[in-house]
């Protein structure tokens, strides 16, 4: 379908009533097209739009061919399309119906040994590399009202969630190669979330830890802090942050500004575990990251600085995040080269 004829059909998409020749004819020219008049027989002839009353409309062929175009779009602009031969196998269908906002959260990145992140990887997975170095974020998060889209808010659960997510990749069965992020450590203050998780396929990626935790504000300061339940050792988190909006990275970093490290550690939507001989997908859809530079006032995280990816962990940068909503696809997975 040509640009021209799927701006037509739009157009009379959004009058369901349909419009008069005149009108129509007009909204093309204003949109750049040259010769409406074209356009309608090349649409007439394929059975998608005809006139009734005066009006041109849809027929049922330009609304399929529409809802066509729309799914095709969506497919082109897809962070995280099926690859050929991958399966869904979510272990309860109701959950990719689950939705949850972050209230805020802060991003801690750094950059570390691809060595040493290596030997936390099952296979086949392998740290990318950007700038020489691997990169783990420590995401310190709010999550407000989780619950199945539909349910009042009144019902949902909020709770806070640290997660250490290593920028990760693999080659599936096909040779294709697929990025996204694996989590080697998470803790959450719910128990009952905590249990779910560690139940749920789509969450077997490791143990989910449980820890106290806390995130408090004062103006622009930001103080966040995790304490890991004695089962779980190696994860106190101490952070003082000022949120005060920062478009540009702190001296020292190697990212030359927020877009640079967009793709990198930004746009991140799956998350994977292996099992079975195959790798398993999870994909967040979510509203963009607001993220903005925030400075690190105070800090320490036992399992970057002491833990099994020091020494050579260093701090490269801090993000903080806004209002956010996400939900889950239904898990996937697929084979793996070997």
């Amino acid at each position: 379908m040509t640009p021209e004829a799927l701006a037509a059909l739009v157009a009379l998409a959004l009058e369901p009533l349909g419009l008069p020749e005149r009108t129509l004819t007009a909204r093309l020219k204003a949109a750049g097209i040259v010769e409406p008049g074209s356009v309608l027989r090349q649409l007439v002839a394929a059975g998608r739009v005809q006139a009734t009353q005066g009006a041109w409309v849809l027929t049922p062929a330009g609304h399929e061919a529409l809802r066509e175009a729309h799914a095709a779009l969506a497919r082109a602009q897809d962070p995280s399309p099926s690859s050929a031969g991958m399966e869904e196998c979510p272990s309860v269908p109701w959950l990719t119906q689950v939705q949850t906002h972050w209230v805020e959260a802060v991003s801690v990145n750094y950059a570390v040994d691809p060595d040493l992140l290596a030997r936390l990887l099952p296979a086949p997975l392998e740290p990318e590399v950007f700038h020489g170095t691997a990169w783990v974020q420590v995401l310190m998060s709010s999550l407000r009202d989780m619950r199945p889209r539909g349910l009042s808010p009144l019902l949902g659960v909020c709770f806070y969630q640290v997660s250490y997510r290593a920028a990760v990749r693999y080659r599936n069965a096909k040779g294709d190669w697929r990025r996204g992020g694996y989590f080697v450590r998470s803790e959450t203050s719910d128990p009952v979330m905590r249990g779910v998780g560690n139940a749920l396929k789509e969450f077997k990626f490791h143990e989910f830890g449980e820890a106290r935790m806390v995130m408090a504000r004062e103006g622009d300061l930001l103080t966040v802090g995790v304490d890991p339940e004695p089962a779980f050792p190696g994860g106190k988190l101490v952070g003082v942050f000022d949120t005060e909006p920062r478009t540009q990275p702190p001296e020292g970093s190697v990212w030359p500004d927020l877009d640079a490290l967009h793709e990198p550690l930004v746009e991140c939507y799956d998350a994977f575990g292996v099992a079975d001989g195959h790798v398993y997908v999870l994909t967040i859809d979510r509203e963009p990251w607001n993220a903005r530079f925030a400075n690190p006032v105070q800090l320490y995280c036992e399992y970057l600085q002491e833990g099994p990816l020091a020494p050579g962990a260093r701090l490269d940068s801090v993000l903080h995040l806004t209002e956010c909503a996400y939900h889950w696809r239904p898990l996937r997975r697929e084979r793996y080269a070997r």
